[in-house]
């Protein structure tokens, strides 16, 4: 009761807020919380008092939410620095003229508690008064997670971070520590005393800041690393947390070491190492995350404020060094989710306009229901790159935009690089070019419409680490280019699942007619066993090759669900290939860029072949059966001459394995 309770009570903290800025309201939308189940579970259990107090709190909520204007108004935050304000007093009237309504601004734990039990908050009122005086709210982010020190200049201060020196000094082993024992600046969140002085710091800043800013914050974050993200941090790419204490908690609860992942897997050599606790590791890891962002945001939370986490991005090659698959375990303790991009994937520039969109599509299907996307620079503005990036930072937040939990998005990254070790101010040039056209609403008539979800696995990303095989990461590229296609096909409506969705039977699963497994290799028995469960209620299964063909550790399991998809045998073809499907003839091609060819399949008897091998009747690389459909091969990442009609067949028959719509028209 008292958790639901407090939850309304901060909204209708908010919705006051809200409605006293015409410019806000129409943010409420995404803020009512509509949570009648919950109500209903907890009602009898409170006293009359408290039932009065939540009833009021919740109606007060929807009341607002009814009055509010439809038409939409983002927030709109940029990233600024205390150098930012210093070395240009026009920069803030520049923002506000700009279009933008926020400014994201850091607080140092290390600024305000310079000294144990001391708390100064003075040095930061200038800067704050400054920009609240501007017109412009803030975004605040609680810096505790070891930044370098940057001081008011701009210049980097050599063996200084943003946690307290005195925990260093006093407290050396509270630290993280990497896979080969060095000490790290990031602080040990899970250590009893750095939970409790960082709460006091929370709560002692949020409380202050709340006050002094009525009506004027959107959302306090919890910083638990270098980048503000919660995940773990690396240097020289060497996983944490290897502290004593935390090996003797890993070996206390399993018997065994933490594994020590100092190599890559890459799914075109098979698993390189099964490591029997690598799923056990990822776990500990990521509940160790949610455990602590949780305490974090309660902290936030009690003042009445909103707790805001940013998340890095996922799906990607280094998910398992810094246990991202934690925004799957944080959507009951994080009000306002950030999910972030900087067009760089660790090896290489990448001026993507999709993952944004995509990777907020997914938080939705995850149960966030306040999404803002970042979008920074900063990895541009080094190579001097940035004017080639703000036409593609403008069309992927404009895209973004348009799904209904994206409340707003976040730019940064665009201070300049004066010299090694000192960061110059905002470029008004490139600030000027930032120009956000929200896509408009444009109502259609009522349609027919089948819902697909598309897996994506944390578990995969976190076996296939560092995966690299043909220069690229194909399980994160199938995924997002099936997306891609799909989504923008009018008839389905399209969302990216995680294995939370399917592991707690989530409602949104029970909306699917259809589920995509892209090239997620590695998975839980769980998954495929829910897989099969919903399967056999009557929803389709589609993927495109190898689906759980390794298990949750990177054992090999031979089996692609076979049962499921009337696979019989399989049979890997290093060339290409020439295939029959309904009277036309089609190629695969051998390609660079792809780390196989294809799989040739013999169905089970009962199951179709759809694409024969010309050379081989008896097998293909397309088999459909009852509400099933199996690939051998990536039609989505086909690059040759061949791809619009690889692409169209690959629509086609993920439309025709779909259950047909017999009940009442669907909409969105």
């Amino acid at each position: 009761m008292k958790q639901w309770c407090e939850k309304h009570l901060r909204l209708l903290f908010f919705n006051l807020y809200a409605l006293s800025i015409p410019s806000r309201r129409a943010t409420l939308k995404y803020l009512v919380i509509q949570d009648v189940e919950t109500a209903h579970r907890i009602y009898s259990t409170a006293s009359p008092m408290k039932k009065i107090i939540c009833i009021a709190a919740f109606l007060f909520s929807s009341i607002a939410f009814a009055n509010s204007t439809s038409s939409k108004a983002p927030v709109s935050s940029i990233i600024l620095m205390p150098w930012d304000i210093k070395q240009d007093i026009n920069l803030l009237s520049s923002i506000k003229n700009h279009g933008f309504s926020h400014v994201t601004f850091y607080l140092n734990w290390s600024d305000i508690e310079d000294q144990k039990n001391q708390y100064q908050f003075s040095h930061y009122h200038k800067y704050l008064d400054a920009i609240v005086g501007s017109g412009l709210s803030l975004i605040l982010v609680l810096d505790m997670g070891g930044r370098s020190y940057l001081d008011e200049n701009g210049k980097n201060i050599p063996d200084t971070s943003t946690a307290p020196a005195w925990i260093y000094k006093d407290h050396p082993d509270l630290v993280m520590k990497n896979f080969s024992g060095d000490y790290q600046w990031q602080l040990d969140f899970t250590d009893d005393f750095i939970q409790k002085k960082s709460t006091e710091f929370i709560e002692k800043t949020v409380h202050h800041f709340s006050n002094r800013y009525p009506g004027k914050i959107l959302g306090f974050a919890v910083g638990l690393q270098e980048e503000h993200e919660i995940k773990y941090g690396q240097t020289g790419y060497q996983w944490r947390d290897y502290k004593e204490s935390t090996q003797r908690d890993f070996s206390k609860k399993y018997g065994i070491p933490q594994p020590t992942i100092n190599y890559n897997n890459n799914i075109q050599l098979g698993p390189q190492k099964i490591e029997p606790f690598l799923h056990t590791h990822k776990e500990y890891r990521e509940n160790r995350l949610r455990d602590a962002t949780c305490l974090y945001a309660k902290s936030i939370q009690k003042s009445g404020a909103l707790a805001m986490g940013y998340f890095a991005e996922t799906f990607t090659s280094h998910d398992a060094i810094y246990a991202t698959g934690v925004v799957e375990k944080l959507t009951d303790c994080i009000d306002i989710a950030v999910i972030d991009f900087n067009f760089y994937d660790g090896y290489k520039l990448v001026p993507d306009t999709d993952v944004l969109p995509t990777l907020a599509n997914y938080m939705g299907s995850l149960g966030y229901k306040q999404i803002m996307v970042g979008a920074y620079a900063e990895v541009w503005e080094r190579q001097k790159k940035t004017h080639e990036l703000i036409p593609v930072i403008n069309s992927t937040i404009a895209q973004a935009l348009s799904q209904v939990n994206v409340i707003g998005f976040e730019v940064g990254g665009l201070q300049r690089q004066a010299t090694a070790g000192q960061s110059a101010t905002i470029d008004k040039e490139k600030l000027s070019a930032i120009s956000i056209q929200p896509a408009r609403d444009n109502p259609t008539p009522a349609r027919k419409k089948s819902k697909i979800g598309i897996l994506g696995s944390t578990t995969n990303f976190y076996v296939w680490h560092v995966e690299r095989s043909a220069g690229r990461n194909t399980h994160r590229d199938a995924l997002f280019a099936a997306y891609k296609i799909l989504s923008n096909q009018p008839e389905l409506d399209v969302h990216i699942i995680g294995e939370k969705n399917l592991l707690q039977d989530d409602s949104i699963i029970h909306s699917l007619d259809a589920i995509l497994v892209p090239h997620q290799a590695a998975l839980p028995q769980s998954i495929k066993s829910k897989l099969t469960t919903y399967w056999k209620n009557g929803g389709a299964l589609i993927q495109d090759m190898r689906l759980g063909e390794f298990d949750e550790n990177g054992k090999p399991t031979t089996d692609w669900m076979n049962d499921v998809f009337g696979i019989s045998r399989l049979k890997w073809k290093n060339k290409g290939g020439v295939f029959l499907i309904n009277g036309e003839v089609f190629r695969i091609k051998p390609s660079r860029s792809l780390y196989t060819s294809y799989a040739s399949i013999t169905p089970r008897e009962g199951y179709k072949l759809l694409a024969t091998d010309i050379l081989q009747p008896d097998s293909g690389i397309m088999v459909r059966g009852e509400r099933t459909l199996a690939f051998g091969f990536m039609p989505q990442l086909i690059e040759d001459s061949t791809k619009d009609a690889w692409r169209k067949l690959f629509v086609r028959e993920i439309m025709s394995v779909i259950p047909k719509k017999t009940a009442a028209v669907q909409t969105k």
